[in-house]
């Protein structure tokens, strides 16, 4: 099963997926950043599958939060990582098809690097 996590929505995280020749998504409310492996959880069990049934995983880069990006990609290459499966940046209007296509051709022991939407912004209060 290939993955793609997308966190292009403020406090959402959508996980889409290729399972048995068609396009799942689901759509899930995150308040917290660490709620995303409780998604992929969510997820995998919709769909009857385990970690060890993931084939490749895909990160839509350059929207969303900074930190939110920041650690999803951590935890996609972690998971790539410890499942020896390749990973893929995409764009936000990626085509599941040509993701498909490069998955299957992209070499396992290779890790993104984040791309962020715009600069971080760190608010500190003064007194």
């Amino acid at each position: 099963m290939f993955l793609v996590f997308n966190n292009h929505e403020e406090d959402k995280l959508a996980i889409s997926a290729w399972v048995d020749n068609k396009f799942v998504q689901r759509n899930y409310i995150v308040k917290k950043n660490n709620d995303f492996l409780l998604c992929l959880e969510k997820f995998l069990s919709s769909q009857k599958f385990t970690l060890k049934d993931l084939t490749g995983l895909g990160v839509v880069m350059g929207v969303g939060r900074f930190t939110a990006t920041r650690l999803l990609v951590t935890m996609a290459n972690t998971l790539a990582y410890s499942l020896k499966i390749p990973i893929l940046k995409l764009d936000n209007n990626f085509d599941m098809q040509t993701a498909l296509k490069q998955i299957k051709q992209a070499k396992t022991g290779e890790y993104i690097l984040p791309i962020y939407s715009s600069e971080p912004h760190i608010n500190s209060k003064s007194k």
